[in-house]
C-alpha cells in the first residue's frame, strides 16, 4: 500500500527510514573495519619491501568492493523501499 502524508506517524515513518539505512551502513562498515585491519600486515610488508606504490592496494580494494556494495544496495531497496511504502501503488496498476 502507498505511504500516505497525512499524519504525524507517516511522518515519523519518513524520518525514521534515513536514519535506519544510515545505522545500517555503519554496521556494515564495522565487518569491512575488521577485513581491512586484518589485511595491514601485508600492506606493510609491502609497503616497506617497495614491492606497489600504496595507491595500488587501496585501488585493488575499491575496485573488488564494487559488486559487493551494488548486491548490497540492490537488497536494501528490495526489503525497504518497497515495504516501507514510498512505491506508488499506481505504478504497478
Amino acid at each position: 500500500t502507498e505511504l500516505s502524508r497525512d499524519t504525524i506517524d507517516d511522518a515519523q515513518t519518513y524520518d525514521a527510514a534515513p536514519c535506519y539505512g544510515v545505522l545500517n551502513i555503519l554496521f556494515n562498515g564495522f565487518s569491512e573495519l575488521v577485513l581491512t585491519i586484518i589485511r595491514l600486515p601485508v600492506f606493510y610488508k609491502h609497503r616497506d619491501l617497495l614491492y606497489y606504490p600504496p595507491w595500488t592496494f587501496t585501488f585493488s580494494k575499491s575496485i573488488l568492493g564494487i559488486p559487493n556494495s551494488l548486491l548490497e544496495c540492490g537488497v536494501w531497496v528490495v526489503l525497504t523501499y518497497y515495504t516501507i511504502g514510498f512505491a506508488l501503488v499506481s505504478c504497478w496498476k
